[in-house]
């Protein structure tokens, strides 16, 4: 048995996930004192996170019915 979120469970994952990381990084930011870098670094890290669990297919998400479902 594959562990797999539905379709508009990992929609609202996506969204809670994206909303808590940059709050999180909004947070962040003026302990940073100006590095921005790291901040953009932690954003990316966050995204690709995110990309390594929809290519895996631990979520998936279907952006809000903007894009069809792919026939595998």
């Amino acid at each position: 048995m594959k562990l797999q979120l539905g379709r508009k469970a990992s929609d609202v994952f996506v969204v809670i996930y994206i909303a808590g990381t940059l709050l999180l990084r909004f947070f962040i930011e003026p302990q940073l004192q100006g590095r921005y870098l790291i901040s953009i670094g932690m954003g990316a890290f966050a995204l690709l996170f995110l990309w390594a669990l929809a290519k895996s297919k631990l979520i998936n998400p279907s952006w809000f019915g903007l894009f069809p479902a792919r026939k595998e």
